[in-house]
């Protein structure tokens, strides 16, 4: 099972000198590789998928990798989605969903996969990789910036008043030319940062780890035609939840092939507490 290899990946402590040295060598290097997105040229961010659960001791690198990269440029949208598959294992992810493994699933199909796995990190709907491997990542990223993004999607969002857990979405997508193979939905995700969790049992029993980019909820927003044509814009009002913490609160858009799930624009807002 697909599944078990979060058993079988783990972090090898290095403890020669000279390994050091070659890994730190291949670290910057893909790091100049990440950073040099905001220098891309087809204006559309890449968004990274991150299915990990606290009860997979292989998913902290990971975690920590997803929390790096959301930091070294705008041009990337991390997102984490807490699986619940884990759970029966000796501990309860409190930020997992039933809904988050069936994303996962649902890419699983899309990409002719025997399984669901953590940590996986998907890239742009279009390609995965283990989570905490940065060179397949760079890969996947590498590729989707070789292909022109076909939509473009903005978002600005405001409170209703100060303090208020009523969020206000103004919405504006459109497709720059036809490039769908199926319906068009406009997705938007809420995520939430700087989540500390104490984990008293499981893999990572005793442990204490900050989570950053973790959807608190995906919902979609309105189809989009998938051939060429005017801007749509759309509004939404949603309420928020009175334990999210609205200063480290954010809100993603993307627009998603319904048929092969490739993301085909995306962007962000943070934190949404300023607005």
């Amino acid at each position: 099972m697909m599944r078990n290899l979060c058993e079988r990946l783990s972090l090898v402590p290095w403890v020669v000198s000279a390994m050091v040295v070659v890994i730190a060598s291949g670290f910057f290097h893909q790091v100049a590789a990440f950073s040099q997105a905001s220098g891309a040229t087809n204006g559309g961010a890449v968004v990274f998928e991150l299915f990990t659960s606290e009860g997979c001791s292989s998913c902290p690198p990971a975690d920590a990798l997803l929390s790096e990269l959301g930091s070294l440029s705008k041009d990337v949208i991390p997102l984490a989605y807490h699986v619940d598959y884990w759970n029966h294992l000796g501990w309860t992810d409190p930020l997992s969903s039933r809904r988050w493994s069936e994303r996962q699933s649902a890419y699983a199909r899309a990409m002719n996969q025997d399984g669901d796995y953590t940590p996986q990190m998907v890239i742009s709907g279009e390609w995965q990789a283990v989570g905490s491997d940065r060179s397949e990542i760079a890969r996947g990223v590498a590729a989707a910036r070789s292909v022109l993004s076909p939509g473009r999607v903005s978002l600005h969002t405001s409170l209703a008043s100060s303090g208020s857990h009523k969020l206000q979405v103004k919405l504006n997508a459109r497709m720059l030319n036809a490039s769908a193979t199926g319906p068009l939905v406009v997705m938007v995700a809420i995520y939430e940062n700087g989540l500390v969790e104490r984990i008293h049992r499981g893999e990572n029993g005793g442990r204490q780890i900050t989570y950053d980019y973790t959807v608190r909820r995906l919902l979609p927003a309105f189809q989009l035609n998938p051939a060429e044509g005017a801007p749509v814009q759309k509004e939404l009002r949603i309420e928020l939840d009175p334990s999210w913490s609205l200063d480290h609160l954010g809100v993603a858009a993307f627009i998603q092939d319904a048929a092969s799930l490739r993301i085909v624009g995306a962007a962000a807002e943070y934190p949404v507490a300023k607005n």
